[in-house]
């Protein structure tokens, strides 16, 4: 590399790297949130509001959970990313794996739309899934094989890794579940309350702070 330096245990220490990863990440997710409207078409003929919303309510209840979808993989990613101290090429590989997948999110809600229940609902909610596991191997190569972190608690850091791979998938499929049954929002809320107590509590509150 012409512009950067390797540490001492191997690691791409080039200025910048963590920030254009951010960056580019951050891109990905626009883009990937920006498609999802602009597959939203209105119907060639439609008579009146009632009716309007009558013809799209599947695209934009998809187009809604996707929304959410995209916002809770960014909000997860955004807190990883902050506590991590530098970048390398195994972070970028990973990294890589879960933009695929975010990048894939717009097809899989035209299948949710188009089909509008059963299998594809399966679909959607398994790559959603595997968005989170995408993350949770992001956020496990960075903490106990890279050593990309700041320094923290293995209880904390064990923490991180069933957080960020499992939250994903189980919103969504508490969000959608809620679509059928209202009282899965109280599920929903508490799963979310839940997981905000126990890493306050293992999370100290410097990290917090610059996570926040």
């Amino acid at each position: 590399m012409s512009d950067g330096v390797l540490s001492k245990d191997g690691h791409d220490s080039t200025p910048g790297h963590l920030h254009r990863l951010v960056l580019f990440s951050d891109a990905v997710f626009a883009i990937a949130i920006t498609l999802l409207a602009i597959e939203i078409h209105p119907p060639h003929h439609w008579h009146g509001v009632a009716d309007l919303f009558a013809q799209m309510g599947a695209k934009l209840t998809a187009y809604a959970v996707s929304f959410a979808v995209v916002g809770v993989c960014w909000f997860s990613h955004r807190r990883v990313f902050a506590r991590l101290e530098r970048a390398d090429g195994g972070l970028d590989v990973f990294n890589l794996v879960v933009l695929g997948l975010i990048a894939l999110l717009p097809l899989a809600t035209e299948l949710l739309w188009e089909q509008r229940g059963g299998e594809a609902v399966l679909i959607y909610i398994g790559h959603v899934a595997l968005i989170g596991l995408a993350m949770g191997l992001v956020w496990a190569y960075a903490a106990f094989v890279g050593k990309l972190t700041q320094p923290m608690p293995v209880g904390e850091a064990v923490f991180v890794l069933l957080r960020v791979a499992l939250l994903p998938g189980l919103m969504c499929g508490l969000t959608i579940f809620s679509l059928v049954k209202p009282w899965g929002w109280a599920l929903l809320a508490a799963l979310v309350i839940g997981l905000n107590l126990i890493g306050r509590r293992l999370t100290p509150k410097s990290t917090q702070e610059a996570a926040a």
